[in-house]
């Protein structure tokens, strides 16, 4: 009898273990896994290149700026007629899809590091809010009709300037931060500087950049006085 009992309670002790164990395990891949990284790609892959065959009959075809606008580009305008669903869906549609692959890669890399280091709620909230500013101040610096704002390139500075933020406090401090770092920032304003015609980095994605450190400053700063 007591040995039977004593199987029962050593049974219902591995059960319990093991759903433990299994919960905890759960817990952690929630955690380490960048979901919303993973939407955010999928997203402006699959949207782009939609967007992209609709217009030219091609995924991958030749298409102008002006022809974005019925698909989520905007101006002032529109965002003045409460269009503001063009926030969010101009940040998905590119111009060209050669440059949608490489910030769908650098969106990637970064997401991998960023995301699970920082509140998920943070994560997006740097991308959307700081890649929207810059995606606005872009619209005033071309000439109509060439002024629609569009692509990700604005939000995915502002996660990298968020990474410098957090590599520079030593809460991601590593080597491989450091290169992606510079994969994604350099890049970007040095081509800017190059084809620009007064050869200065666009405005859109310095104020991108800008927003992004001050977000993860405030961000770094309230985490280190909890």
């Amino acid at each position: 009898m007591w040995a039977a009992n004593g199987d029962k309670l050593l049974s219902a002790s591995k059960e319990s273990a093991c759903g433990s164990i299994a919960e905890w395990n759960k817990q952690m891949l929630s955690r380490q896994f960048p979901y919303v990284t993973f939407i955010l790609c999928i997203s402006t892959f699959i949207v782009s290149l939609a967007v992209n065959d609709t217009i030219s009959g091609t995924l991958a075809g030749q298409i102008k700026v002006p022809e974005l606008e019925p698909y989520g580009g905007y101006t002032l305008e529109h965002l003045l007629n409460f269009e503001l669903w063009r926030l969010l869906v101009s940040q998905f549609i590119h111009v060209k899809q050669f440059h949608m692959f490489y910030n769908v890669l650098s969106l990637f890399v970064l997401g991998c590091l960023l995301e699970t280091r920082m509140s998920r709620f943070v994560f997006v909230s740097i991308w959307f809010l700081a890649g929207s500013a810059g995606t606005f101040v872009s619209t005033f610096t071309v000439p109509a009709p060439w002024n629609l704002g569009t692509g990700g390139s604005q939000g995915i500075l502002a996660l990298a300037a968020a990474g410098v933020v957090l590599y520079a406090s030593g809460q991601l401090r590593t080597k491989i931060t450091a290169f992606v770092l510079g994969w994604v920032i350099f890049p970007a304003f040095v081509l800017d500087i190059i084809y620009a015609e007064n050869h200065l980095p666009k405005p859109g994605h310095i104020v991108s950049f800008a927003l992004g450190l001050l977000i993860a400053l405030f961000y770094v700063r309230k985490s280190v006085t909890r």
